[in-house]
């Protein structure tokens, strides 16, 4: 018996914990006193609530849900969307030779850097701006390698906005890419180097087999101060694209008044690059020149070919006042493995062009003279190319002085 009691009793007490844990933790505890459980005297039994009923959702606002997430979403991705931007550029560098008439030949080290930026922001419009070598030459963009390891400057090469406002139209401003077209890549009256600053309007229409275009500009070259007046480039150049065949042909003529040069100092550097000065060093002739180009191109035996001319006149001149140049390429060094030969005749009268914007590199820059010019590009990779180009013109100065130009360029395009 004394064994069994503690065990019935501690059964019990298991047994009475278990009942009082189960029942709910906020209900009055059951047996006992049953005052306990009874309100006092003045207090009151709150009312018993019960849950709210969730509203019943409608297909209507479950659509008006997803449309407001869309939304969101849509505005999200408004806010996200970067302007897309292409970036390129090049190097080259160019060991160069130049031997003039009787004297030692100079050889010198060079390099062209440039990089840029180009974005459409929309279908509407579009950005550029580039950065190139050099010390601010109009016509180069090349940095001799002396002396003494100094440090080499970069400057504004490009900074310009393009508008579409319809497909036939478009208006470029700043420092703009040239809008002219140039048989053959010729520099007779532009250097291929040369970023013009002002205003262009450009048109561009095709027919069934033909191309029609037109080009506008007005140009800064000088901001005068006080009473003289600024000068300026009126521009305009008109010309149609013909197929045919496999052939394409390009004619295109052009206008370029030159304003407040006549009388005036040389715009850069006080070098007229040949044009006719008086004995107080000042321009003497105005510049109005017809210009006029073709060039024909296509493939032949799937090797792409072209040939092209150009004739340009001064009209404010009395002599001295023609230039023409004429050439032909064969192949195309755009990819690996590719190569391309090119040659071209030219003659610059004194005052045929204006001397500080034609090439930089014929017969030391600028007009005055006649020759030949001959090259070769091969492309080493899609990046890398070798170039080679050799000049041989005689300047026109009273001793007809021979003059030797060789380039030889190792470039990587990125």
């Amino acid at each position: 018996m004394k064994t069994l009691f503690p065990l019935v009793l501690m059964t019990l007490l298991f047994t009475f914990s278990g009942h009082a844990l189960a029942q709910d933790p906020g209900a009055p505890p059951t047996g006992g006193d049953p005052a306990a459980t009874e309100p006092k005297v003045g207090e009151t039994t709150p009312p018993a609530t019960e849950p709210k009923a969730e509203e019943p959702t409608t297909p209507a606002k479950e659509e008006m849900k997803v449309e407001e997430k869309k939304e969101e979403k849509k505005e999200e991705k408004k806010e996200k969307k970067d302007i897309p931007v292409k970036f390129k550029g090049d190097v080259r560098y160019r060991h160069e030779t130049i031997d003039v008439g009787d004297d030692d030949a100079n050889q010198r080290h060079r390099i062209r850097v440039r990089f840029g930026a180009f974005s459409r922001i929309s279908e509407q419009l579009e950005f550029g701006f580039q950065i190139a070598s050099g010390a601010g030459d109009p016509v180069s963009t090349n940095q001799t390698l002396a002396p003494a390891f100094t440090k080499k400057p970069m400057t504004i090469d490009l900074a310009y906005f393009q508008y579409t406002p319809v497909k036939p139209l478009s208006l470029s401003g700043g420092k703009i890419k040239n809008p002219f077209f140039r048989p053959g890549d010729s520099q007779l009256v532009w250097d291929s180097d040369l970023t013009p600053e002002g205003l262009s309007l450009g048109f561009g229409h095709e027919l069934s087999s033909v191309r029609l275009f037109a080009t506008g500009a007005a140009l800064w070259i000088a901001d005068r101060k006080g009473e003289e007046d600024d000068a300026h480039v009126l521009a305009g150049q008109a010309g149609a694209e013909l197929k045919l065949g496999k052939m394409k042909l390009t004619l295109a003529g052009a206008l370029f008044n030159y304003t407040k040069v006549v009388g005036m100092a040389a715009i850069y550097d006080d070098d007229a690059f040949g044009n006719t000065l008086d004995a107080g060093n000042l321009l003497v002739n105005d510049y109005n020149l017809v210009d006029a180009g073709l060039e024909l191109g296509g493939k032949i035996a799937d090797l792409p070919f072209a040939v092209f001319g150009e004739f340009a006149t001064n009209l404010a001149a009395d002599e001295e006042k023609t230039a023409f140049l004429a050439g032909f390429s064969v192949g195309e060094a755009k990819k690996a493995g590719g190569w391309r030969l090119f040659y071209n005749y030219r003659s610059v009268q004194r005052d045929a062009v204006f001397g500080t914007f034609s090439d930089s590199d014929f017969v030391g820059g600028g007009t005055g003279g006649a020759g030949h010019l001959v090259g070769a590009d091969f492309a080493v990779s899609d990046n890398m190319f070798l170039g080679l180009i050799v000049q041989k013109s005689v300047i026109d100065d009273a001793d007809e002085t021979d003059y030797l130009r060789v380039q030889l360029d190792l470039s990587l395009k990125f």
